[in-house]
């Protein structure tokens, strides 16, 4: 799920969540922030490689005939291309390493001598 301001109300779940500390709230306002960083990130690079924040709301399913351990990426985040939305930028991340990754593509992006 594309992640946008007008969804951010609908994410009940994020990866990594204590289930006894009710941080929802903190989580949505950070996610708020790190969507107006990847718009700012989008203004300062070509337009063939904007990117958005992408929300892993289904379980992952596995065959029940696989022995090794399934993860299940319900609650994660991943950066995806808009113009090819099927290519990702990196792994699934919780929400505080998604904070660090677009920090880093912001300021690498900032820093670059023009």
């Amino acid at each position: 799920m594309k992640v946008t301001v007008d969804n951010i109300n609908t994410i009940e779940y994020f990866y990594g969540d204590n289930p006894f500390v009710k941080k929802t709230l903190i989580n949505r306002g950070l996610l708020t922030s790190l969507l107006l960083d990847i718009a700012e990130f989008n203004n300062q690079i070509d337009e063939s490689k904007h990117i958005y924040i992408d929300y892993e709301n289904d379980h992952t399913e596995y065959s029940p005939e696989r022995t090794d351990p399934c993860p299940d990426y319900y609650g994660c985040f991943r950066l995806r291309f808009e113009n090819n939305p099927t290519e990702t930028v990196g792994d699934y991340v919780d929400l505080w390493t998604l904070d660090n990754v677009i920090c880093a593509l912001v300021n690498f992006v900032e820093f670059q001598p023009k």
